[in-house]
């Protein structure tokens, strides 16, 4: 099912819908030239969270931005969501879409379900971007004690909020607390540590002491690259569009000349 994106934010992007078990998902998409980069948004968060990166990058690059369930054009909330759910659904999206190839990235959980995408259909991903998409739930609060997703400011903080409330106006009190804990319960050490598709791991540093590789559960090894981005925490697309667009560019490239 097709639909003209009517919404000024998203020219030249159209609305498709894939049924699911539950309902239908939801995605924007923009044909363009060379690899699509399909990009997932974070938890309570719909494909408006990549607006400002979206108006950074050429208007040539085909894109495609998903929706979880339950967010923006995608309904319902999951009965019992999990990473692994909404993997497969990020794939009825691409098979809707007829990418047999592609490079996916996300934040937050939607950093984790690129991983998991990349865990049960590598011969499809060319490359994973996890915009602070946690290796497990004990690297999140290893890394960073304290602080895992506090916004840097009370306005950044306000916004947040209020999106949040715009994403899940009709969710019920349990369906938000359900949905909160999804990301708890995954864990992407053994893909890390076996994977060899190209992938880049992008955190912001909170304006401290970086932590180590190990805390994050990231391993050292030649096609995982790990970017920080000075100052930042954990909304990156919404607080450094111009350095997050920056790095889809520069995966985008290195696909283009590394990636038959």
């Amino acid at each position: 099912m097709i639909e003209e994106n009517t919404k000024k934010n998203f020219s030249g992007f159209s609305r498709h819908y894939v049924p699911t078990d539950e309902g239908k998902i939801s995605y924007l998409r923009r044909i363009g030239d060379g690899p699509t980069v399909v990009l997932i948004p974070g938890s309570f968060s719909d494909a408006e969270q990549w607006m400002d990166v979206v108006s950074l990058l050429p208007k040539t690059m085909p894109l495609v931005l998903a929706e979880l369930r339950g967010h923006g054009g995608s309904w319902p909330p999951p009965a019992n969501g999990s990473i692994e759910q909404f993997a497969v659904d990020i794939l009825s999206i691409t098979g809707d879409a007829q990418l047999e190839r592609f490079i996916i990235g996300g934040h937050s959980i939607g950093g984790m379900v690129a991983l998991e995408v990349g865990r049960i259909a590598p011969e499809h991903v060319l490359a994973i971007i996890s915009f602070e998409g946690w290796t497990c739930r004990q690297a999140a609060y290893d890394a960073f004690p304290g602080n895992v997703a506090t916004p840097p400011s009370p306005e950044k903080e306000a916004l947040r909020n209020a999106e949040r409330a715009r994403v899940t106006a009709q969710w019920t009190p349990e369906q938000i607390q359900s949905f909160g804990s999804i990301w708890r319960q995954w864990d992407g050490t053994a893909f890390l540590n076996s994977t060899q598709i190209p992938l880049w791991e992008v955190y912001g540093d909170r304006g401290r002491q970086r932590p180590e590789r190990t805390l994050l559960r990231i391993p050292d090894r030649p096609n995982i690259r790990l970017r920080w981005i000075q100052g930042a925490s954990h909304d990156l697309p919404r607080e450094c569009p111009d350095l997050v667009a920056k790095i889809i560019l520069e995966v985008s490239e290195y696909v283009g000349k590394n990636i038959p």
